[in-house]
């Protein structure tokens, strides 16, 4: 059996164990009451015992000094040892009495304190009805979360299924989409091809005779592109950014509108794609050639 007090703070009180320990304490505290009462009971009577002896022995002083009154002087200091022994008995009276008082006191004290026992257990009585109806409250919306959360989880699996459906379609639609990408891609090679046939048909030759000539050299080396440009009278290649490239192409095309001839060079080991180079070109040559600004 564990001999130890139970705890009381709220935290550990349960509607199993609170009731036993509340008659635990509530027997610890009766038993306390009747053990003082009893005790000053019993220091009464010892009271009451030392008063009659005290009043008996004081009666039979008085008699002693009234049968030898006429006794010598060795009778008189007797007389005055025994009226010192009733000062001495009556002090411990009085010092009694205190001590009555005293423990009086003290039994009011523990009146007191059980009152106050009494109005914690009210209180605590009520605190656990007031927990037991939160709890009983919490448990009924835990029990409807449960449920709430069973139902999400089978929605989240539907959603899942139906996500990883809609992922399964849009690989098969982006797979679609590269097909056709590609095809458009070659179908604008084609176009570009054809549109510069068609422009060399219907289109006098595209010369450098009387024109302002500057050189592009466009590659990718390493993953990086790399644009240099050579101006007309340059002997050599400057590298330069494309804002720097189409800065110099926008002065030149405003300076030289109709005669500014730009010569683009893909290197044989360029790094660049078909689709690359000509996006490129096509964009400079549109831009800033005068054979492309009629």
């Amino acid at each position: 059996m564990n001999e130890e007090f139970v705890d009381l703070r709220r935290g550990h009180l349960n509607s199993e164990s609170f009731w036993p320990s509340f008659t635990d304490i509530m027997m610890v505290v009766v038993i306390i009451f009747l053990l003082t009462s009893m005790l000053l009971m019993v220091k009464n009577w010892e009271l009451l015992d030392q008063l009659r002896n005290s009043m008996a022995a004081e009666e039979q002083a008085e008699k002693i000094i009234l049968d030898t009154s006429q006794e010598n002087a060795t009778l008189e200091e007797q007389l005055a040892q025994a009226q010192n022994e009733i000062s001495m008995l009556r002090m411990q009276l009085l010092q009694s009495d205190e001590q009555a008082s005293q423990m009086n006191m003290a039994l009011e004290n523990k009146e007191q304190q059980i009152v106050i026992v009494l109005s914690e257990n009210e209180q605590l009585k009520n605190s656990l009805t007031s927990n037991e109806n939160k709890i009983a409250s919490l448990s009924s919306r835990i029990s409807a979360l449960e449920e709430n959360l069973s139902q999400l989880n089978i929605d989240v699996e539907q959603k899942q299924k139906e996500l990883e459906e809609e992922r399964q379609k849009v690989i098969i639609i982006t797979q679609e989409r590269d097909s056709q990408s590609r095809k458009l891609s070659t179908l604008e090679d084609d176009f570009g091809s054809l549109k510069v046939k068609y422009d060399k048909l219907i289109k006098p030759a595209r010369t450098t005779k009387g024109k302002y000539v500057v050189s592009v050299n466009y590659e990718r080396i390493k993953g990086e592109e790399r644009i240099r440009f050579k101006d007309s009278g340059d002997k050599n290649y400057t590298l330069v950014s494309e804002k720097e490239m189409h800065s110099k192409l926008a002065k030149l095309k405003k300076q030289y509108p109709k005669k500014l001839y730009i010569k683009i060079v893909i290197p044989k080991e360029s790094g660049l794609t078909y689709s690359e180079a000509w996006t490129f070109m096509r964009g400079l040559l549109n831009k800033y050639d005068y054979y492309y600004q009629e």
